[in-house]
């Protein structure tokens, strides 16, 4: 009796196709989706770059899932980092390491090549009367006025002789005593006339003038001022969705 011969047959089934979170296009291969570790939401790599790039600009540190509307996973630094131009991945890591300083602790180099931020605490360490050392470039400041170290000479008389040299920083010294904020997306100094805390700088940055984040955390267990800074955001929201959809008509 003949053996009986069994031929093989492949067959080659479709890919799946994934189907974006954010545009729903339902085209997408494996390869062009963005899934978020934490919460597993998938969308597909260009909404993500956009939603990152809208996020970071807006100094946000911690991006939210796009579904933020009822999600609360972040999008973490290392997660996204190739998906960054090298701009954006700059400002992240500026946002990420002023926000890990609060402000009322953060010091700024004076020497205009550098301006590395330091936190005063940290600098208190170096005991060496008024002069401090920057940790990037070395240089000496003065910790009491935050100018280019001025040895025989007190910080009055310094700013007295070199009015051109301390002119940027007597501008900071000056927002420090009339509590001005910085915006943290075009660097501008802001003074709040009155209001709420929620401001706007003329760039379009919005931020809590209290603790300038974004988003505010000041007052975690005040339900009502959470749920003014709240809507506040949202109507902030709509108006950059807004500008978005006019100016790409």
């Amino acid at each position: 009796m003949e053996g009986t011969q069994v031929s093989e047959i492949r067959i080659h089934m479709p890919a799946e196709k994934k189907t974006c979170g954010i545009c729903f296009d339902t085209d997408f291969n494996a390869e062009q989706m963005f899934c978020v570790a934490s919460c597993g939401h998938e969308f597909c790599v260009e909404c993500v770059k956009r939603h990152i790039e809208v996020r970071v600009f807006e100094g946000d540190v911690h991006i939210r899932c796009p579904c933020y509307y009822y999600c609360k996973s972040k999008l973490t630094f290392e997660s996204c980092v190739h998906l960054l131009t090298p701009k954006l991945r700059a400002i992240w890591i500026q946002s990420l390491e002023e926000e890990s300083v609060p402000a009322i602790e953060r010091v700024y180099c004076p020497n205009p090549k550098c301006s590395t931020l330091m936190s005063k605490t940290r600098l208190s360490k170096q005991e060496d009367g008024s002069m401090r050392c920057c940790f990037k470039c070395w240089e000496p400041f003065c910790i009491d006025c935050k100018a280019p170290w001025h040895k025989n000479l007190s910080c009055e008389d310094y700013k007295r002789l070199c009015p051109i040299l301390t002119e940027d920083v007597v501008l900071n010294v000056l927002a420090n005593q009339k509590n001005w904020r910085q915006c943290n997306n075009c660097k501008h100094l802001i003074e709040r006339s009155g209001g709420c805390d929620r401001v706007i700088c003329r760039c379009g940055f919005s931020f809590c003038y209290t603790c300038g984040n974004r988003r505010c955390v000041c007052y975690p267990e005040d339900p009502a001022t959470a749920l003014w800074c709240y809507f506040g955001f949202v109507l902030y929201s709509l108006a950059c969705i807004y500008l978005l959809l006019s100016s790409q008509h």
